[in-house]
């Protein structure tokens, strides 16, 4: 009898575990809760590839293309990132796009007197379940010939808000904590034909491939990209690649988080 007692006892207890483990909510997957990128434009194949976003996760993470330009030659093969993760921000962050009515695609931002320039791409997403907007405002910070005022001023605190984004300003991030570096590990690239120009220094490619111009971005393989992280810091912009007979150029930039490979990047 007292073993049918425990039995039943043992039976409601693990029944209100078992509710408990299947109740547990799991942790929110991050999304991309704001990108900016500028895309387009008049300029260089390689120049359009290499770029790449400010990105704001929903889990704080934001991530910047560093701002420090140095006029020394040569200069970096691939450019510097700075980061900083601040999970309060992101709901000051999202107000403000609403605010400067960077989650409205209908929104008339006017047309400035200037050509061949880029746009600045804006995808937002306010929440988990809300749909992700997207919205491009050309030749932003080229407000000349913009009318009616209305339309410049939003152009300009579109610009503005941007600027605060980049530099981690404190009207958003409230922590002391000084931003870091982020070092990328996996790599994107594309090749070109070349020369060797004053200070180059020309490695063996590394890759599993010869290398071939294609106009076009290729992935690296694991291998690859160990490689290139090892290599990276002996590299400079004057640096070249040997492969099949000739000199090569090659252009990087690295797979964010969100980025799953070649179709996933925005140019």
């Amino acid at each position: 009898m007292r073993s049918l007692k425990k039995l039943a006892i043992l039976s409601i207890v693990l029944g209100f575990s078992g509710v408990g483990l299947a109740q547990a909510a799991s942790p929110p997957s991050r999304y991309v809760s704001l990108l900016i990128q500028d895309t387009g434009g008049f300029t260089p194949v390689e120049y359009a590839f290499a770029r790449t976003p400010t990105v704001l996760y929903s889990d704080g993470l934001l991530i910047v293309p560093s701002r420090i330009v140095t006029a020394q030659y040569p200069g970096q093969f691939v450019s510097a990132f700075m980061q900083k993760r601040e999970l309060a921000a992101v709901p000051r962050i999202m107000a403000a796009t609403e605010k400067n009515h960077l989650t409205d695609p209908k929104f008339d931002w006017g047309m400035p007197w200037i050509v061949d320039v880029p746009d600045t791409m804006f995808v937002t997403q306010i929440s988990p379940k809300a749909p992700q907007t997207k919205l491009s405002i050309y030749a932003l910070g080229f407000d000349v010939g913009v009318t009616p005022k209305s339309k410049a001023e939003a152009r300009r605190s579109a610009s503005t808000f941007r600027d605060k984004i980049e530099s981690f300003s404190s009207e958003f991030m409230w922590t002391k904590s000084k931003p870091t570096i982020w070092k990328p590990t996996k790599w994107l690239y594309m090749a070109s034909e070349s020369q060797t120009e004053a200070y180059s220094k020309t490695y063996k490619w590394f890759g599993s491939k010869p290398l071939r111009f294609t106009s076009s971005c290729m992935e690296m393989t694991s291998l690859e990209n160990a490689k290139l992280n090892v290599l990276l810091p002996k590299l400079n912009s004057s640096s070249r690649f040997s492969s099949n007979g000739k000199i090569w150029r090659i252009t990087v930039r690295p797979l964010f988080p969100h980025e799953t490979g070649c179709q996933s990047i925005i140019n």
